[in-house]
């Protein structure tokens, strides 16, 4: 429906411009009229009573700002747009105090005056949106029932109840039947690299398409489908499921159902979907452990293809490499989680002869588990070294894994990388904890300079060798401990001699040293004056 707006403007010329140049049907509005002075702005208003109002602030008869003032005590959530050749602040914050969200300043191009324009209309139409929503909720407060259902349903998801725990008033509100029989299905939409890197509106665009085609699903193949019913619950980012509730196990229709829902959304909008089934339960309370059982199948057949329906009994006995691989990638990333490297070390250990032993089906099964350890490094590296390039790119390990044609050598391959990779890290560690230690020592100092220091009783209380501390102090540092020790006392000292507080020999014990004369020796070598000098 189009919508109206009033121009308001002393100015013949201003008034002839916003007709002619703005396109005002696109927007979606008509001028209801046009006024030169801040009175006829008032009459016309309520004769015509517009959607939007744009006024100038300097008018004839009463200012722009007074006419917002008038409209604002009727009509509160009038939209009304300040167009005003005079840029001055208190313009501007008398407008804002008046609920008037946009200023425009004289000269205003046409695209900024068509975008404010619709802006407004946009927060107009959320305004209107949200008013209707909320008068359709107090007249009928059974359209909010479904929400509530499913609001219900994701708790019995959640939530371990006894029978006779569950909300027996809430549940007859809503409509919830109890059935003999209800069973659980996880539906996972398996996202693949390259939707991971599209934008997250177009993911959720797909998303909603997929709850789309669910829903459309379940209305038509439950329709002849008499004593149960197929509730759909929006669990999480990637997963929806399925509650089946009946008078028996109406296991052959669900899968048949879900099996149509596989179809439909691979083919529009190409996304595999992985479906776990899990057991047949006799109360709504239980309906927990199905949808955790129907958990465990899609994740047992991880490794094995999208677009396919596992049940918790098959997925039981599938092979044994699958289910370890998915527990040991599980480990692999605890232990990047918390950098534990030797932990990762041999997880990869058992992977890599789990591999070499043939337990992976096929060479596209070890190109999956190749990206999801790599993944895990990569993601650990930009974590713990942000500045730091890494020692393989994702594009160059993508690219290599594709070249490799044999299993052997894809494996062989990835394990010199990993190896290489947690070398990398050591290497990155040790000069963490190198640093730690030159720190600890430089700490030392900076408490205990005043006392006689024993490099060697630094060594044993960091519990590392003197020899190996006093290199390493070397190479962090680029000068020997007694030449740092001696710089740090002498810079104390230039400032206890600079306070003019103390004397030499009184700052020479203050500073560690217990001969004057070696003290001044060393001030002398290391700042080009003597004590007194500085003093």
């Amino acid at each position: 429906m189009m919508k109206t707006i009033m121009l308001v403007d002393d100015d013949p010329h201003i008034i002839k411009a916003l007709t002619e140049h703005i396109n005002w049907p696109s927007l979606g509005l008509s001028i209801a009229g046009t006024a030169a002075n801040g009175v006829d702005a008032l009459e016309l208003f309520h004769r015509v009573r517009p959607d939007l109002v744009m006024t100038d602030v300097y008018l004839p008869g009463m200012t722009g700002l007074e006419v917002t003032q008038e409209l604002r005590r009727d009509y509160p959530h009038l939209p009304i747009i300040i167009l005003s050749g005079y840029d001055e602040f208190e313009n501007a914050r008398a407008a804002m105090r008046w609920g008037v969200n946009h200023f425009l300043l004289k000269p205003a191009e046409v695209e900024e005056i068509e975008s404010v324009l619709r802006e407004v209309m946009l927060e107009q139409d959320v305004r209107e949106r949200r008013e209707r929503l909320e008068r359709t909720y107090k007249q009928e407060a059974g359209r909010v029932l479904p929400y509530l259902r499913k609001q219900f349903l994701h708790e019995l998801l959640t939530t371990r109840y006894r029978a006779d725990e569950l909300p027996e008033a809430r549940m007859e509100y809503i409509g919830f039947q109890i059935y003999d029989k209800v069973r659980a299905v996880s539906l996972q939409l398996n996202r693949p690299g390259f939707m991971t890197r599209m934008k997250e509106r177009d993911w959720q665009l797909l998303r909603y398409g997929a709850a789309d085609i669910i829903q459309e699903t379940v209305k038509q193949q439950t329709a002849g489908m008499a004593n149960c019913q197929v509730e759909v619950v929006d669990y999480s980012d990637q997963v929806f499921v399925l509650v089946m509730l009946g008078d028996k196990d109406y296991l052959e229709d669900l899968q048949d159902l879900v099996g149509r829902m596989i179809d439909q959304i691979f083919t529009y909008l190409k996304i595999e979907v992985s479906a776990g089934i899990g057991r047949v339960k006799d109360h709504p309370c239980e309906v927990i452990d199905s949808y955790l059982e129907s958990r465990e199948a899609v994740e047992r057949a991880e490794f094995q293809g999208g677009n396919r329906i596992y049940h918790v009994e098959t997925s039981e006995g599938m092979e044994r490499s699958a289910t370890d691989y998915s527990l040991l990638l599980h480990q692999w990333d605890e232990a990047w989680a918390d950098l534990r490297v030797s932990q990762a070390e041999e997880v990869w250990l058992q992977l890599f002869q789990s591999l070499q032993e043939g337990n992976c089906a096929s060479i596209q099964d070890a190109q999956v588990v190749a990206v999801s350890l790599f993944d895990t490094m990569m993601h650990s590296w930009k974590k713990q070294h942000p500045m730091l390039t890494p020692p393989l790119t994702m594009s160059d390990f993508l690219r290599e894994i594709q070249s490799k044609y044999a299993l052997l050598d894809l494996i062989n391959w990835m394990d010199g990388v990993i190896k290489g990779w947690l070398e990398q890290i050591r290497k990155e560690m040790g000069e963490k904890k190198s640093n730690k230690l030159i720190a600890q020592v430089k700490h030392y100092v900076e408490e205990h300079y005043a006392e006689e220091i024993s490099f060697e009783a630094i060594a044993k209380g960091l519990f590392v060798h003197p020899k190996y501390l006093s290199q390493l102090f070397k190479r962090v540092t680029g000068e020997n401990f007694v030449s740092y020790l001696n710089g740090y006392r002498i810079q104390r000292a230039v400032e206890l001699l600079q306070s003019g507080h103390y004397m030499v020999y009184e700052v020479s014990e203050m500073t560690g040293f217990r001969n004057a004369t070696y003290f001044s020796q060393v001030f002398k070598m290391l700042t080009g004056k003597s004590p007194s000098e500085v003093g």
